[in-house]
């Protein structure tokens, strides 16, 4: 099995080399010229750099060896950092006014372990420092203490514009209303990379930052619910807890947020996700038509969040049994397509996809994903 997932990695590093590599020097009229050359995710991705899809590829690009155009992409995100006071979700000109879910310090961290450049960690570490402090600061903090999706320039509060990631899904209704419980996880375990990238480059941590993390986990009872043992967003305007339930709920895992007790918990609820290429994004089929983020779709980057969790508990025969059925259908797919795709029905193991939601060809995230899991599975 191991050696027929690793058939497809010599034709994934010879695309993204050859079809992947963008370099946009200047500005057009809808791109946002960066310094390096980067790698988008896919053809029809508008040739733009994508925040939050740099992480995955980068898992993909650190493995395949192509350190350099790893390195390109984090500086390019540094390069949009210093430019906008925070990273763009993309350096589309559309996309210049919100950020999205805030991977930066894990970024500088995988190219720091795979290069051990602390010259090069020095001087990332400022505009990740900067970068958290954006997502900790006004107009983000909420009245209960804990950080919301919003945007800079507030024309209107659509939950495509505000930086959720979550594009056309139910998860959210009015987004500045939510405590969203993947964002402040990523907050509490970001402020710990950055003190401890801090001691690497520096030896010496910044101790406000573990005080940071610490008031994040000590407010993250408010996330739980106790009746069924899970994590769900925390509407903070109703006191209430929104009761869909989504792979974001499995991110503490993912950020090592929670004691042994609460790992079993959590481990309790893969039943209602679990389907034969994988895991669904949702746990069930919800009544609004034309929404990608849920059943029976998934997207890649919330299948590495939750099986990397998942391994990092030891929960390797859950871990395993995912992930196989994952790459299995995403081999199968590509052998009839010739593609990696945005989208996979985990439940029929297809690309298609529910009335009113697209799906497009990428290498990207599902890619990037796919080298992360043969590593993470012992498969590589």
């Amino acid at each position: 099995m191991a050696e027929k997932f690793q058939s497809l990695l010599p034709m994934l590093k010879e695309r993204f080399e050859k079809e992947l590599v963008r370099e946009i020097g200047s500005d057009t009229n809808q791109l946002i010229g960066v310094p390096d050359p980067y790698i988008t995710p896919g053809t029809e991705k508008q040739d733009a750099l994508f925040y939050w899809d740099t992480y995955f590829i980068n898992l993909g690009l650190i493995r395949l060896k192509l350190i350099d155009l790893a390195r390109y992409n984090a500086e390019n995100l540094i390069f949009l950092q210093r430019k906008f006071g925070y990273v763009p979700a993309a350096n589309l000109k559309s996309y210049s006014r919100l950020s999205t879910l805030p991977l930066l310090p894990w970024i500088v961290r995988d190219i720091y372990r795979a290069t051990g450049d602390k010259d090069w960690l020095s001087r990332m570490l400022p505009d990740v420092i900067n970068e958290y402090h954006f997502w900790t600061t006004k107009p983000h903090t909420t009245s209960v203490g804990l950080y919301r999706f919003t945007n800079t320039a507030k024309k209107d509060t659509t939950p495509d514009v505000l930086g959720s990631c979550w594009v056309r899904s139910i998860r959210f209704d009015k987004d500045e209303n939510y405590n969203p419980v993947d964002l402040n996880a990523l907050l509490y375990r970001n402020a710990i990379l950055i003190h401890d990238l801090q001691i690497e480059a520096d030896g010496k941590g910044d101790q406000s930052l573990l005080h940071k993390s610490d008031h994040i986990k000590k407010m993250f009872t408010l996330f739980w619910d106790e009746d069924s043992h899970f994590y769900f967003d925390n509407n903070f305007a109703e006191k209430r807890l929104n009761q869909i339930k989504t792979l974001a709920g499995f991110m503490p895992l993912f950020v090592e947020l929670v004691d042994e007790q609460q790992a079993d918990a959590l481990q309790s609820h893969l039943k209602d996700f679990v389907a034969p290429g994988g895991i669904t994004i949702t746990d069930k089929e919800y009544t609004i038509n034309g929404m990608s983020w849920s059943y029976p779709l998934l997207c890649a980057p919330f299948l590495y969040f939750v099986i990397k969790g998942l391994s990092d508990y030891e929960f390797m025969e859950d871990a395993a049994d995912i992930g196989t059925n994952w790459l299995s259908m995403v081999f199968d797919i590509y052998q009839q397509t010739g593609n990696m795709w945005e989208w996979y029905n985990v439940n029929d193991k297809s690309i298609t996809s529910p009335k009113g939601v697209p799906n497009t060809p990428i290498l990207g995230w599902t890619a990037g994903t796919y080298i992360a899991l043969l590593d993470t599975l012992g498969l590589g």
